[in-house]
């Protein structure tokens, strides 16, 4: 009975150990989550914003409402990212919307690594 015991009680701390520390490389303290929507003659899209405090890690894209926008350094604004999602526009010629069946969320780039963390994104009524 203490073998079993012992075993099931190690067997259960070292998945815990496990869990713990995969979720703690992807947990990132994104603040501030909004976005909201817009619609200017031709061009139809959200502005999403969000503040990231770790400068090691860096935002590469954004996924708000299945449609994937890249980040880049002109978005940012101090600790602050403030991107312009399109959905649909007329004003940029053969613009093509990436789609993804993903939850909202950031892409990021850590040691040359991508990954993805969903983040719920406030919806900010106009």
């Amino acid at each position: 009975m203490k073998i079993i015991t012992s075993k099931t009680i190690y067997i259960l701390l070292s998945f815990g150990c496990f869990f713990l520390s995969s979720c703690s490389k992807q947990l990132l303290d994104i603040k501030n989550q909004t976005y909201k929507s817009y619609n200017r003659n031709t061009e139809k899209g959200y502005i999403v914003s969000f503040e990231l405090n770790n400068s090691a890690i860096i935002p590469k894209s954004i996924v708000i409402n299945g449609i994937v926008q890249n980040i880049s350094m002109e978005n940012k604004m101090g600790t602050t990212y403030q991107v312009n999602v399109i959905a649909q526009t007329t004003l940029i010629h053969n613009y093509q919307v990436k789609l993804e069946e993903k939850e909202n969320g950031i892409y990021f780039e850590k040691d040359s690594q991508l990954f993805f963390q969903a983040v719920k994104f406030k919806l900010i009524e106009q």
